[in-house]
C-alpha cells in the first residue's frame, strides 16, 4: 500500500543526502569489477548466462567475499550444485582453495584445515535443502524471512530460477512482471540483497558467428521483462579458444554489467576475470594472479600449470 510523502516528511534524510551524497554498495574486491558493480542493501541482482559459463561459481565467489570482507551472512538455494553437504563443500573450496576431491593431490583439504574453516562456514552460510516436492517462490521468500529473523542474513540467493516451482496460468512474461518486482520489494523491505541466477536460452549462431556471443537479456526465458524489472543485471560469458586439436571454453570470463539502477552503485561495462578450477575461485590478472584474500587461503598451494 502506498502513501503520499511531502518534502518536510523526509527533510532529515534529504539533508543527509546533500551532505554525504549517495554511497556505493559493498565491493567484492576485484579492482576492475569494483569500478562497475557494488552490492547495496535493499537491492537485487540478476546473474544470467549460457550453461557452463560460470554463473554459479561467480555467485559463490560473491557470497564468500561478502562473508570474509564485510561479515555478511547469506542463505543460498542451489540444487544444481548438489545436496546440502556438497554445497557446503563448494563454499569451503572457494574459501580455502582446497577440495574434497580425493583425486586432487595438491589441492586436497586436510582434516585440520577443514576444522579451521568449519566454524566460519557454520556462522556465515545457510543452505536451503528440499525434498522431492521442491521449493516454490513463496516458500523461498518465507524461508528468507525466517533466515533474516533467526540468523541475521544479509543476502538470499536462488540458483537458478528454473529450480523454483512457479505457479502461473498466463504467459511467463506476465508472471515475471508480477514476481520480479516482489524480489526487489522484499529486499527493500528487509534492507537485504537478493540474488537470482537464470539461464539464457540455448545459444544460436547469428551473423556468421562460429561460437555463441554473450547472450542478450531477452534471451532469458520470458524475454525483455528481465531487463525491464531488474535493478542490477549481470551477464557471465566465456568465449571459446583453440586448444590442441580442438576448441574449449576459455578460463577468462566476461562479467558484463548490463544494468545498474543507481549511478552511484556502478555503471555499465565489462570486467574480465579468470576462473581457477583447481581452487574453485576467480582471480584477476594484474600481471600476476590476484585472488581474493580470505582468512583461509594463505596456505601454500602448488599450481599444476
Amino acid at each position: 500500500m502506498g502513501k503520499i510523502i511531502q518534502a518536510n516528511d523526509i527533510q532529515e534524510q534529504l539533508m543527509h543526502l546533500h551532505k554525504y551524497g549517495q554511497n556505493a554498495g559493498l565491493k567484492i574486491g576485484f579492482n576492475n569489477l569494483d569500478k562497475l558493480y557494488s552490492i547495496k542493501q535493499g537491492r537485487s541482482t540478476i546473474i544470467y548466462g549460457h550453461p557452463t559459463s560460470g554463473k554459479s561459481q561467480f555467485l559463490i565467489q560473491i557470497l564468500c567475499a561478502l562473508a570474509t570482507k564485510h561479515n555478511k551472512k547469506c542463505l543460498i538455494y542451489t540444487p544444481e550444485t548438489g545436496s546440502a553437504h556438497e554445497i557446503f563443500a563448494e563454499i569451503i573450496h572457494c574459501l580455502t582453495g582446497k577440495t574434497f576431491d580425493k583425486r586432487s593431490i595438491n589441492y586436497q583439504i586436510s582434516e585440520k584445515e577443514l576444522y579451521t574453516v568449519y566454524p566460519f562456514v557454520q556462522d556465515y552460510f545457510k543452505v536451503i535443502d528440499v525434498d522431492e516436492k521442491g521449493l516454490d517462490f513463496d516458500e523461498w521468500l518465507n524461508l528468507t524471512d525466517e533466515a533474516i529473523r533467526d540468523y541475521g542474513i544479509f543476502s538470499s540467493s536462488v540458483d537458478n530460477w528454473n529450480d523454483i516451482e512457479h505457479k502461473y496460468t498466463g504467459t511467463i512474461s506476465e508472471y515475471l512482471k508480477q514476481q520480479l518486482p516482489r524480489v526487489n520489494r522484499h529486499a527493500r523491505k528487509n534492507n537485504t540483497h537478493n540474488f537470482i541466477v537464470s539461464h539464457a536460452r540455448n545459444p544460436d549462431m547469428r551473423g556468421g558467428d562460429k561460437y555463441p556471443p554473450a547472450p542478450r537479456p531477452d534471451e532469458i526465458e520470458g524475454g525483455s521483462v528481465w531487463y525491464a524489472k531488474a535493478l542490477n543485471l549481470i551477464c557471465v560469458h566465456r568465449d571459446y579458444e583453440e586448444h590442441g586439436e580442438g576448441w574449449r571454453q576459455s578460463s577468462e570470463a566476461q562479467i558484463i554489467i548490463r544494468k545498474i539502477k543507481k549511478r552511484a552503485e556502478g555503471e555499465k561495462g565489462t570486467a574480465k576475470l579468470n576462473f581457477d578450477v583447481f581452487r574453485n575461485a576467480y582471480y584477476e590478472n594484474l600481471g600476476e594472479r590476484h585472488y581474493l584474500e580470505t582468512p583461509f587461503n594463505g596456505l601454500e598451494i602448488k599450481t599444476p600449470f
